[in-house]
């Protein structure tokens, strides 16, 4: 018998704890509506990296498909958990109540410098000839969440997707990749792009 108040006792003790610790959103889902707010740039860029000498260059990578994909991947990871999506410009939407939530994704530079916001493709060499680096595709973001009624801000802080390209390394323009290359890389960023949504929403606890 004073190992059933035993257990009883711990139950109630770690109960608020449990509760504390629970995901961001909780409820039924199914009555609430997400704005999602994308922030990110229209096009990709094509960086061709140089450290050492410390050069790079870099041209957009003129494919607006790929800013619709990340609104479109969180459109469907949230659809998926129940909840209703809607696109907005910026966060009035919470205050006429067409949502009760705004996720805002936003772009950060990958190497912290300017002219690498967002996502798209690089190389890079360091030491010009000594050391290379993979060609891959990138995104870097930081997703927040706005609760209405709510003034506590959620963020994920800075996450980074890098993803491995079949082509070894990039040509010194986009103008100069062929329909395969073009496709192959635009297939790559897209999936790393929705494994990179996905986990940030997960993080933001959706």
């Amino acid at each position: 018998m004073k190992f059933f108040y035993k257990i009883v006792l711990m139950g109630m003790l770690l109960f608020p704890i449990l509760a504390c610790s629970q995901p961001v959103i909780r409820g039924d889902a199914t009555s609430l509506t997400i704005g999602i707010l994308n922030e990110f740039p229209d096009d990709a860029q094509y960086i061709k990296k140089r450290t050492f000498v410390f050069r790079h260059q870099v041209a957009a990578y003129e494919e607006d498909r790929f800013k619709k994909f990340i609104t479109h991947s969180a459109e469907d990871y949230l659809i998926s958990k129940g909840y209703k999506v809607i696109e907005v410009k910026d966060k009035t939407a919470l205050k006429d109540g067409r949502a009760d939530m705004i996720v805002e994704i936003l772009p950060m530079n990958i190497f912290k410098q300017d002219g690498t916001l967002g996502y798209g493709f690089y190389d890079r060499k360091l030491l010009v000839f000594v050391l290379k680096q993979p060609a891959k595709s990138f995104i870097c973001l930081n997703m927040k969440l706005y609760r209405k009624d709510r003034g506590k801000v959620v963020s994920t802080k800075r996450q980074e997707g890098f993803s491995k390209l079949m082509i070894k390394e990039l040509p010194e323009s986009p103008d100069q990749l062929s329909e395969n290359e073009i496709k192959e890389m635009s297939l790559n960023l897209e999936k790393n792009i929705k494994e990179t949504i996905t986990r940030s929403l997960s993080v933001l606890g959706l």
